[in-house]
C-alpha cells in the first residue's frame, strides 16, 4: 500500500510539471503573463522602445537639413495630394520667447519646456489635388531622442507667432502641381534635453512609426 501511494504521488508531480511548462514556463511555448505585458509598455500604455532587446527600434540614416525625404507623403489633413517633404531649418528660441508664447497656460501635465524651437519645413505638391488649402502640415512632425521618445512637443498654443519666431503664413486659395511652400511650426523643448531627430510621417499610431519614416538630424541655428 505504501509503495503504491509513492507511485501515485510521482505521477501527480510529473503531470503538474508538464502543466506548468505548457502555461509559459521555461519551455517557451506559452504567452507572457500579465506582469510581463505591463512591463513591456510605458506609462502611456504604448510599447516602449526599450521593452526588450528583441523589440528594440532603431532609426534609419539621418537626412541633413535641406535634403528631401526619399518618398512622397499624402497628409491626412489635406484630404488629397502627394507632397515632397523637406526639413529646411530649425531655429532655437529663447526663454523670453517661451514666456511670450504663454506655455504656462497649458493643461496640467502637458509638456511646457523652457526653449522654443521654430521648425521650418518645405512642402512641394507633386501629384493629386488637396481639398484643404491651409492644412496644419506641421501636425505630422515630431521631435524625438535616439530612443524614439518625444522630448519636445507642439504645445496647445503652437503657432509660434512671436517676435523672432514663426511668421504668420498667408491664406492660400488652393495648391497647384509643383507649388512649394515653407511653413513654420514651434516645439516646446528643454535646453538640457534637446531632440536628436526631426521626423515627419503620416498614419502614425506609435513612436516606432516615426522612427520608420523620414527623419532629419536635429541641427539648430
Amino acid at each position: 500500500m505504501h509503495r503504491r501511494s509513492k507511485a501515485l504521488y510521482g505521477v501527480l508531480v510529473t503531470a503538474l510539471g508538464l502543466a506548468l511548462t505548457a502555461c509559459g514556463g521555461d519551455g517557451g511555448g506559452g504567452k507572457p503573463g500579465v506582469s510581463e505585458g505591463r512591463a513591456a509598455k510605458g506609462e502611456t500604455g504604448r510599447e516602449s522602445p526599450s521593452a526588450s532587446p528583441s523589440a528594440k527600434w532603431e532609426w534609419g540614416p539621418a537626412l541633413t537639413m535641406g535634403q528631401p525625404a526619399p518618398k512622397l507623403y499624402e497628409p491626412a489633413n489635406t484630404a488629397g495630394g502627394k507632397f515632397e517633404v523637406t526639413a529646411k531649418k530649425i531655429v532655437k528660441g529663447t526663454p523670453e520667447q517661451a514666456k511670450s508664447l504663454h506655455w504656462d497656460t497649458v493643461s496640467p501635465g502637458e509638456l511646457k519646456g523652457d526653449t522654443p524651437y521654430f521648425v521650418y519645413i518645405t512642402y512641394t505638391l507633386k501629384a493629386g489635388k488637396p481639398q484643404v488649402a491651409n492644412a496644419d502640415l506641421g501636425a505630422h512632425a515630431a521631435a524625438l531622442d535616439m530612443n524614439g521618445v518625444k522630448v519636445a512637443e507642439r504645445p496647445t498654443v503652437h503657432t509660434g507667432y512671436v517676435d523672432g519666431g514663426c511668421d504668420v503664413p498667408p491664406v492660400y486659395m488652393g495648391w497647384d502641381i509643383g507649388e512649394t511652400r515653407t511653413l513654420c511650426t514651434v516645439f516646446a523643448g528643454d535646453e538640457s534635453n534637446p531632440p536628436a531627430r526631426l521626423a515627419w510621417a503620416t498614419n502614425v499610431t506609435t513612436d516606432e512609426d516615426y522612427m520608420k519614416a523620414a527623419s532629419w538630424q536635429w541641427t539648430v541655428q
